[in-house]
């Protein structure tokens, strides 16, 4: 059954942004060298997540949605399908996949990034 596993944020500096967000408690953080990017995921009350994603060079993949969009909302994070079923999920909802499946440090498990029409990202945890 999918669920919302996360909501990621791109931000400049983890620990300002962290202490701006109302009740959020650090689970795990992590640097990342696949993604070039400091990550750390908070739990918010009982089972919600937030996702703080810090990029650490210009070639971090986040680098260019910082630059662009400023801090904020980046994307959406789904997990409770198998990879077939994915596949299936973004063909029937019309998405781009864009990247993976690629290793994510901070879940010990892959993941693959996809693209609304609107452009909003999607990630799926495998």
């Amino acid at each position: 059954m999918i669920r919302v596993h996360h909501v990621g944020y791109v931000v400049r500096d983890l620990e300002i942004y962290a202490k701006s967000l109302p009740g959020l408690t650090l689970e795990k953080e992590v640097i990342d060298p696949i993604q070039d990017a400091r990550i750390a995921l908070y739990t918010v009350g009982d089972a919600s997540r937030v996702e703080l994603i810090q990029p650490l060079s210009d070639s971090a993949y986040t680098w260019s949605h910082l630059e662009r969009a400023g801090e904020g909302l980046h994307h959406i994070c789904y997990e409770g399908i198998s990879a077939s079923d994915i596949d299936d999920y973004i063909r029937r909802y019309r998405l781009l996949r864009v990247r993976g499946p690629i290793p994510a440090v901070l879940f010990d498990r892959d993941v693959i990034f996809a693209v609304t029409r609107q452009r909003a990202i999607v990630e799926f945890i495998l």
